[in-house]
């Protein structure tokens, strides 16, 4: 939402620093695996720095300032040194508290959310304390001029500024020069479509004062370009978009091949090698398909450009890179959810002809993350998001355990006590079984109808029943057509929307709580459940500050589907989600009657999923 004033837009000073440790995990390599990680790790972070200029113009500028200036001084003598010039504590401490955000987020913007954040510090303070380091003495040029050019944008909140988006629709992104709009975005996906170019490793600039109309910049290491004409306009597409970081990346991967498992792995890392040096998506897509094959590895790893929540069009991807050592023990619940999946699959509300054909059966193991190198740390994944590698070879699911985070009574609002001290004990619990389900079965199941190379279709066309509308299926996918391309800015929504509903609907029967929570008595899975669904519920309303009543729009793929589901289960029975005005804590309450989960729950989910065919 656009703030009446700045304060909306600080780092509270009550957020809290979450420790994710990984030592023991990691005590336990032996010095290859301990040195496979290390060097893996290094062409995350050296990708890293692609993220911030990914979240915002002026974050790389900002990243400079705050690099040097920590290079040059730890934080103690930064500290001391801002006490003996006259800050106080109070004022130090809001400092560091936006410099920590801005690191976590890889830029001034929420990666959750989307939204800006700002410093709580008056603006010529900030430049005083920017001016009193070492490394403003030594880098008094550069700083001042970076400074010149980010100034306005680091406070400014009002349009376009307080939100990502695209220019033309009262925000900015800066994947777009600053005057393209929606319909040249949309030209330029066509376009790039057209001409069997990847869109997810690209940047759009709109040329002005030129005879070409746009610039496409791809991220790789070998620089060259080809001028293109597409309906009457020129486009050049360019190669070599953060060049400099990716030679990094490929000197730290080429560090990485002796210390490698198996062929496998050296495959997957030479493929990945050659796609940060050509650019080539399709290379990247071979890394997946050997990462893919690289079946139940001590250390868990992945690289590249892979989620596309940040764009606005969903279409281009953010840099992502991790390694994770992998829990034994969780893992092996993981492992006996994969074997029941061909008795699982016959739950789900929908006839087998809108499943794959054969269910590949998925790596899915928990992880402790040792590096995460991205703008925020998921709890779970599921890759490669490809779909034809997805309906053809199949996927990976991981659950990052040392990610969860603690819960803590006094954060959880609008919840009467006993629901309360249920969702803080069974936090970890539900958590696992919802990332579980979420990631395998969610993002896992239902097969995409598509049109072949061969000019086939992957389905029955003509004659297979939407059990929804019971009509006949005659849409479908085209070639290179992905759900992304075709739902746009819906699609993450949609997706993670789809991903939780199927989770809460089969944790509503006792045999897969069983495979999950071997060690729970019946009481406690039932009271897990009640969290698994509560978690949905809660998620909707406090996500309520990820909406913006201004444009419209969700800031978050994940809040505008749990949004989504509420409203479902309150449309299904009036009293089983019941959200009132609290005017004595000037808030709400939510009055959930979990009693209904088995009956009036599971079959308004039930029924809902059919919307997702």
């Amino acid at each position: 939402m656009e703030p009446n004033n700045k304060a909306s837009y600080f780092i509270s000073s009550q957020s809290t620093i979450q420790h994710i440790s990984c030592l023991k995990a990691f005590e336990k390599l032996n010095l290859k695996e301990k040195l496979y990680a290390y060097h893996f790790s290094r062409a995350c972070w050296s990708g890293c720095k692609i993220s911030y200029f990914q979240r915002s113009f002026e974050s790389p500028g900002l990243f400079y300032l705050f690099y040097k200036i920590f290079f040059n001084e730890t934080v103690l003598e930064i500290k001391d040194s801002l006490l003996d010039r006259g800050f106080t504590q109070e004022e130090i401490s809001k400092l560091f508290i936006f410099i920590g955000a801005f690191f976590q987020n890889c830029g001034n913007y929420l990666s959750f959310g989307d939204t800006k954040f700002i410093p709580e510090l008056p603006k010529a303070r900030f430049l005083s304390f920017i001016q009193m380091t070492k490394a403003y003495k030594i880098n008094k040029e550069s700083f001042e001029e970076i400074w010149t050019n980010v100034e306005h944008e680091l406070y400014e909140v009002n349009k376009p500024y307080y939100e990502l988006g695209l220019p033309d629709e009262g925000a900015l992104s800066s994947y777009y020069s600053s005057n393209m709009t929606r319909q040249d975005a949309e030209f330029v996906k066509e376009f790039l479509k057209k001409n069997n170019i990847d869109v997810l490793n690209t940047r759009v600039i709109k040329l002005v004062d030129s005879d070409l109309a746009f610039e496409i910049r791809v991220a790789s290491v070998e620089i060259s370009s080809k001028e293109y004409e597409f309906e009457g306009r020129k486009i050049l597409v360019r190669k070599g978009d953060f060049s400099p970081f990716l030679q990094d990346v490929v000197d730290a991967m080429i560090q990485v091949i002796p210390f490698c498992e198996n062929d496998i792995q050296k495959k997957m890392i030479q493929a990945y090698i050659d796609h940060f040096k050509n650019g080539d998506m399709d290379l990247h897509r071979e890394s997946q398909k050997f990462w893919i094959q690289d079946k139940g590895p001590i250390i868990e790893t992945n690289i590249g450009f892979i989620e596309t929540y940040l764009d606005p069009l969903k279409v281009r991807a953010e840099w992502e890179g991790f390694v994770a050592v992998v829990d034994k023990e969780k893992s092996k619940l993981l492992n006996d959810l994969v074997e029941n999946v061909p008795k699982i699959l016959p739950l789900l509300p929908w006839p087998s002809e809108f499943e794959v054909d054969v269910f590949k059966k998925p790596d899915f193991t928990s992880l402790e993350v040792l590096t995460f190198a991205s703008s925020g740390t998921p709890i779970g994944i599921n890759i490669p998001n490809y779909d034809e590698i997805r309906q053809n070879l199949g996927f990976k699911n991981v659950d990052l355990g040392n990610a969860y985070g603690e819960m803590k009574p006094e954060r959880i609002l609008f919840t009467e006590e006993k629901l309360k001290n249920l969702y803080v004990k069974y936090h970890n619990e539900s958590l696992f079984v919802i990332v579980s389900l979420h990631e395998l079965l969610g993002h896992g199941t239902g097969k995409l109808f598509a049109k072949k190379e061969d000019g086939t279709y992957n389905f029955d066309f003509g004659n297979l029943i939407n059990p929804l509308t019971n009509t006949k299926i005659t849409t479908f996918y085209d070639l290179k057509e992905t759900w992304h391309s075709k739902f746009g800015d819906l699609s993450g929504a949609y997706e993670e929307c789809k991903a939780d509903a199927v989770a809460i609907f089969l944790a509503t029967f006792e045999h897969i709580l069983d495979i999950l929570l071997p060690n729970h008595t019946k009481e406690q899975k039932e009271e897990i459940l009640i969290c698994c669904w509560y978690d949905v519920i809660y998620s909707a309303i406090r996500g309520l500050k990820e909406f913006s009543p201004e444009s419209m729009k969700w800031g978050q793929a994940h809040m505008s589907g749990n949004y989504a589901i509420l409203k479902m289960m309150m449309q299904e029975d009036p009293k089983f989600v019941v959200l009132t005005e609290n005017a004595a804590k000037d808030n709400m309450n939510i009055d959930f009657d979990y009693t209904k989960i088995k009956t009036v729950g599971r079959k308004a989910i039930g029924e809902f999923l059919k919307v997702f065919l």
